[in-house]
């Protein structure tokens, strides 16, 4: 029996290991929102997928629906963390940014459950990790206050679009509090 192969673009947001050689990837995508994706065997020197499967991956994936969750058979890196930075860049600040977009995503995987398609909230992943792992450094001047800014400022922006806030406060102190409130409030 032949199974469709759907197409799309997603961010690998958290993997685990499981079984000898496999892996299950928790991939935000453009199409079908929080998917997870099992890959067979990618943990064999041998998989042909093993180098485009690292967390907070962006890339192009193929995916086949099953019973439980997906199935993924293709993958092709176009971003990664590891590959995108300034070798003239501090390695605090290279790391800042990896931190800040790993705090944004384990938020996300604990306020999302089960699939649904948001092109709202996908594009604010998309442009978060974009500005924080761009394919071409623009901005030379990205100081650690600014990255946590744009922390803050996002999970403002996703607990919103999720409608866990109903507004995004101006002030600093104020918009932290309402962060920390909706946190608490969604018992999560």
């Amino acid at each position: 029996m032949a199974h469709q192969i759907y197409l799309t673009d997603g961010i690998i947001l958290k993997k685990r290991d499981f079984g000898e050689a496999d892996r299950l990837f928790w991939i935000y995508t453009e199409k079908f929102g929080m998917i997870m994706a099992s890959a067979k065997g990618v943990r064999l020197e041998k998989s042909k997928l093993r180098g485009n499967l690292d967390v907070f991956t962006f890339g192009d994936f193929a995916v086949i629906s099953s019973k439980d969750f997906w199935r993924l058979v293709d993958a092709r890196e176009t971003i990664s963390p590891k590959l995108n930075h300034d070798s003239a860049e501090q390695p605090r600040l290279i790391g800042r940014r990896v931190k800040v977009f790993a705090n944004v995503t384990n938020l996300m995987t604990r306020m999302i459950k089960g699939e649904e398609r948001n092109e709202e909230l996908w594009t604010r992943l998309k442009n978060l990790f974009l500005g924080l792992f761009p394919a071409h450094r623009g901005n030379k001047n990205t100081t650690m206050k600014d990255l946590k800014d744009l922390e803050i400022k996002s999970i403002a922006a996703i607990l919103k679009t999720l409608g866990y806030m109903q507004e995004i406060p101006a002030s600093g102190k104020v918009l932290i509090s309402a962060i920390n409130r909706a946190i608490k409030e969604s018992m999560l």
